[in-house]
């Protein structure tokens, strides 16, 4: 229950997040609807700058199918934003399901280079409950993940899950700092 509590908390919290950046954010829109980056930069929320700064990097890199065009830390930023929502969402079994499994082999290092060495820990946790390499291909991840033995792997991620939500870490100060630190790779 106190799971359940912390994470329709962090839902309300986004949906309010949200509607406060759009509406701020409204008059200086670049071409694919985001606010532009110089906008970013001038919000003082942190809980709202990372949601505008993850919907512009998302919107850059086409939600993932372009990562060519990000920086390596436009990438870390995205790969981390893109665990946390999943796992916040449906926990790492819908993480390594949906689209966003295709960088389940850098989420590790990616919480590494933020600064977030206990979910980092949390991730390889969840990588290594496969027991191989995760592909990269979607339909390559579906075939492995619908091969694997479901209650031992569920029970093991279900694990992993839990420890997430203990958010023993701030990830949204860690990624505000991380993001600090590089802003000249963020465009």
């Amino acid at each position: 229950m106190k799971t359940s509590l912390k994470l329709l908390f962090f839902v309300v919290t986004l949906l309010l997040c949200s509607a406060c950046v759009s509406s701020e954010s409204d008059k200086n829109t670049d071409k694919n609807g985001g606010v532009e980056m110089e906008e970013i930069w001038k919000i003082e929320d942190i809980n709202n700058f990372i949601i505008a700064l993850d919907t512009h990097i998302a919107q850059k890199c086409s939600y993932g199918e372009n990562m060519s065009v990000l920086t390596e830390a436009e990438r870390v930023f995205f790969v981390t934003q893109a665990v946390e929502m999943e796992v916040n969402n449906g926990g790492f079994s819908q993480f390594f399901y949906n689209s966003s499994g295709d960088f389940a082999n850098e989420i590790e290092s990616a919480f590494i280079a933020i600064g977030a060495v206990k979910t980092a820990a949390i991730c390889k946790q969840a990588v290594d409950s496969f027991g191989c390499a995760i592909p990269a291909d979607a339909d390559e991840r579906a075939d492995l993940l619908d091969s694997i033995d479901s209650e031992a792997f569920d029970a093991k991620l279900s694990v992993c899950d839990d420890a997430f939500f203990a958010y023993e870490e701030d990830l949204n100060t860690l990624n505000y700092e991380y993001v600090l630190a590089h802003k000249d790779q963020f465009s």
